[in-house]
């Protein structure tokens, strides 16, 4: 297993979607959590409820719910909610081999346990956030961006001289695996002001069936790590190297 040792990688995610909107639907969710923590608290031992017990499920559809550590405030950790389960580690623990077998575990007592319609559809999605630090008053984040990363931005509408205070740029395309959404932003980590990358694959509707589901998440992880690379191919991705 080998990864990048200056990786700019906030957090991995790996969510599952699911429309659960009927009442009975909803009713059956509220053993899901219990269910799913019975068959994985020998990995996942630490479990918190992210939202007051009288919160109805009605408003709190594609919102997780419950969260289930490795240990306090530690990761791995696996979180659900009505219509969604998501697994979540970030840098330090970030190994692919590692995170793929932890989703083929999730996945496996998930259909196990799984109270729903066997005709239910689910969309499986995959997030990357990375972080740049970046200082927005004494430098222009236009130039950073066309320097940085294989991209070409810049305005002509504004006839201004300090720096842009802000970002919020994004590229949507259709792929093979589903739609990507390359996102840039202003964002803090770390305790320090820069720049969130979100680079985030949204697949196509899946019955539950883990081969598939896996075999997805395998490209999945290709395509992205492939898309990160060439966006910062040159001097910024031959700093995560060293």
């Amino acid at each position: 297993m080998s990864k990048l040792p200056n990786a700019p990688l906030l957090e991995v995610v790996f969510e599952l979607t699911w429309d659960n909107r009927n009442k009975n639907e909803l009713k059956d969710f509220q053993y899901l959590h219990g269910d799913l923590y019975s068959k994985l608290k020998h990995k996942y031992p630490d479990r918190i409820s992210l939202v007051p017990p009288e919160v109805p499920y009605e408003v709190l559809i594609k919102k997780v719910v419950h969260q289930f550590r490795k240990s306090k405030n530690g990761y791995p950790l696996f979180q659900v909610g009505p219509g969604i389960l998501t697994l979540n580690t970030i840098d330090d623990e970030y190994y692919w081999e590692v995170f793929y077998n932890n989703a083929s575990e999730l996945l496996n007592a998930f259909i196990d346990v799984n109270p729903f319609d066997e005709n239910k559809n689910y969309h499986p999605n995959l997030n990357y956030y990375d972080f740049f630090p970046f200082d927005f008053e004494n430098q222009n984040v236009y130039d950073y961006l066309n320097k940085k990363f294989n991209i070409t931005f810049k305005q002509n509408f504004l006839n201004v001289e300090v720096n842009p205070n802000g970002l919020n740029i994004g590229f949507y395309y259709k792929t093979s695996l589903g739609n990507i959404n390359v996102n840039f932003r202003r964002g803090k980590a770390h305790n320090r002001d820069g720049i969130v990358l979100q680079t985030k694959l949204l697949g196509q509707a899946y019955k539950l069936n883990k081969d598939a589901l896996l075999s997805w998440l395998s490209e999945a992880h290709k395509f992205c790590s492939e898309t990160f690379k060439n966006l910062t191919e040159g001097e910024l991705y031959e700093s995560f190297k060293k």
